[in-house]
């Protein structure tokens, strides 16, 4: 994939471009600091182990190895944890340990640990109604909402989130509006209301919590609850509560749309490495430091999903067979392969933040897939994430 040097909101996801424009996010959008703690990083011991040799059925079939399927499949970089310690790290294609990356809708995962340290607190519960918490989307969709709709993508909103369309940007979709919305296209001649004034024009589809249906503005009102609850912005409530304590290496930041609403959907920026600390505190029930960052009931409720979420996971008709098999549900943002054991946050395009509790292995991924290849490298990917797992353990 050759990297083209002009980056603008037209290129930014074709082919040509995307290999590094997601190392470069802050070129493209307005976006707000996410601090580290002035205390210093969480240091991670290494001990290495050869992972390239593994093997595993690749994409097309036939078996491959961990070191070819990186080298195939547009890997940015991969870290591997096992038990706290780096066992396997490894840049490519201009990434390097202090490059940012978008994280995509891992930010998704992100905002909701962010609800579950708000609901420790006692700030609300995930039966609060969002129209309690964000007053000015009465009236809309959200109208008899909780907060458990919204994270666990069961609202009965109407938004279809059809990536296909992303390749023309020509086309005119309510997704495609949704981007220009968001900043990640240009807007035109359009005065901009952004992607919470966007939501006002999404209709009622079906009743709340009939099925899972995934749809990223419902995470953007999420981003908005908690930063009223915290009566903070976003990005400072992230660096107060979550990035700060759990003693990231590096600065973060989340891209703005043009009324400076956090894109907490998809529009995180961090490195490798902080990415893996976040996975290691979910693998090490919310502990981080020694110190309980993320509330070890939260911790544990997303781990086990649950007969309701993986009930309504079965229901959804909007995502094709292939694209469900070997996931039980949708719970607090994060996809759940093997209820209590196995789980991940998942970002378009190749992002990842694999946990393995009873392993302790925790795989960090970032990606720049080809959109027309997404979801056939995104099931080669987890089998060389289940392969690595076999094989560490």
């Amino acid at each position: 994939m050759p990297f083209a040097r002009e980056l603008t909101l037209d290129n930014w996801l074709s082919d040509a471009f995307r290999l590094r424009s997601f190392q470069r996010m802050r070129e493209l959008l307005p976006s707000a600091l996410i601090a580290r703690s002035s205390a210093g990083p969480a240091l991670l011991p290494t001990a290495a182990a050869d992972l390239g040799g593994i093997e595993l059925e690749g994409a097309d079939g036939a078996t491959t190895t961990v070191a070819r399927q990186l080298e195939t499949s547009y890997a940015e970089g991969l870290c591997v944890l096992k038990d706290g310690a780096i066992v396997h790290e490894q840049y490519l294609n201009g990434l390097t340990e202090h490059t940012p990356h978008l994280m995509m809708s891992l930010t998704k995962s992100l905002c909701a640990t962010l609800v579950g340290l708000q609901i420790g607190r006692g700030l609300y519960s995930r039966d609060t109604l969002a129209t309690d918490l964000v007053p000015e989307l009465a009236g809309t969709s959200l109208d008899g909402a909780t907060v458990s709709h919204l994270i666990d993508m069961t609202a009965g909103t109407l938004f279809s989130e059809t990536y296909d369309e992303l390749a023309d940007p020509g086309t005119e979709t309510a997704l495609t509006s949704f981007t220009r919305e968001a900043g990640y296209r240009r807007l035109g001649d359009r005065t901009p209301i952004g992607v919470l004034g966007h939501f006002r024009t999404y209709p009622l589809a079906r009743p709340h919590g009939a099925w899972f249906d995934y749809r990223t503005p419902l995470t953007n009102v999420v981003g908005r609850i908690v930063e009223l609850a915290a009566e903070q912005p976003f990005a400072e409530v992230v660096s107060r509560e979550l990035w700060g304590p759990l003693g990231q290496e590096h600065d973060a930041s989340i891209s703005l749309d043009p009324l400076g609403v956090a894109l907490a959907g998809g529009g995180m920026s961090c490195t490798l490495r902080d990415l893996a600390r976040l996975g290691l505190a979910y693998q090490q029930g919310g502990v981080a430091r020694d110190q309980q960052v993320i509330p070890a009931d939260w911790v544990a409720d997303t781990a086990a999903g649950g007969e309701g979420s993986a009930r309504a996971f079965a229901a959804c008709e909007t995502m094709s067979a292939e694209d469900r098999a070997g996931w039980d549900c949708y719970r607090n943002a994060f996809w759940i392969a093997e209820p209590g054991e196995t789980y991940s946050g998942i970002g378009m395009l190749g992002q990842a933040c694999y946990i393995d509790r009873p392993s302790g292995v925790v795989i960090a991924r970032f990606s720049s897939y080809p959109l027309d290849q997404r979801s056939a490298l995104g099931r080669e990917t987890f089998r060389s994430f289940h392969a690595i797992t076999e094989a560490l353990t």
